[in-house]
């Protein structure tokens, strides 16, 4: 007797979770769907295997955030996107160019810009900057520097009715002023929802070998926490 197909879709994420909520409403594409990648040798390095998703790379994926077609992962915050967390620094270099965009942006563009910013660009305080703060983190980790939250949401992030409108206050300023996204804003920032992971490998015939995997930064890239966004866009064939 033949059976009847099930038509039962595996979300990838707990049933109960908000995640598989999306994924069930038709909002959000399940996560395991077949993928095509393509993988090549450094051509400088024979020990460095790069792995490149490309059905992500592919895409017609385009960032909606400050716009109406940005939900946020936060149902009750949905003018901040994904910069509910703050920006972690990656390294000296992220924090200084960081420092060098606060030290550059007028004012105007920045809804939540701290008192004392001019007194402490003007001093010579070895203090912490006051956009900057330890994030201690849980069990032991070593602390780490990033944006501090105001309201819910990163230090630079505006919301709906400030002047330059809903959205980055770093990536406002270096649209009208002609920057490089890609050195006024946090490293993480710009990156997103493009992950790359490196990880090291043994080769079959014993060799110790680099993988570097470039890819979707999907809501498995946050560990457990990417299953309790409400929305997330990068799984959002509208975007």
């Amino acid at each position: 007797m033949n059976r009847p197909k099930s038509n039962e879709v595996y979300l990838g994420f707990p049933a109960s979770s908000p995640a598989a909520a999306s994924i069930r409403a038709g909002r959000e594409k399940a996560p395991d769907f077949p993928r095509e990648w393509f993988e090549f040798t450094d051509p400088h390095d024979p020990l460095h295997v790069f792995s490149v998703d490309l059905t992500w790379l592919e895409s017609h994926y385009a960032c909606q955030f400050g716009t109406e077609r940005c939900h946020g992962i936060d149902k009750n915050q949905p003018d901040v996107g994904c910069c509910v967390h703050g920006a972690y620094m990656a390294d000296e270099t992220d924090r200084e160019q960081l420092r060098d965009a606060v030290t550059r942006m007028p004012a105007r563009y920045w809804q939540h810009r701290p008192e004392g910013v001019d007194e402490y660009l003007e001093s010579d305080s070895d203090e912490l900057e006051p956009w900057l703060e330890w994030d201690e983190g849980e069990d032991g980790e070593e602390p780490e520097l990033k944006t501090p939250i105001v309201g819910g949401a990163c230090i630079f992030a505006n919301r709906a009715g400030w002047a330059t409108g809903a959205g980055c206050a770093l990536h406002q300023w270096a649209i009208d002023a002609g920057e490089e996204l890609t050195v006024v804003k946090p490293e993480v920032c710009w990156q997103l929802p493009i992950r790359r992971h490196e990880d090291y490998e043994e080769r079959t015939d014993g060799e110790e070998i680099l993988r570097t995997t470039i890819g979707e930064y999907d809501r498995r890239g946050w560990g457990n926490g990417g299953e309790d966004f409400d929305w997330y866009c990068s799984a959002d064939p509208s975007c």
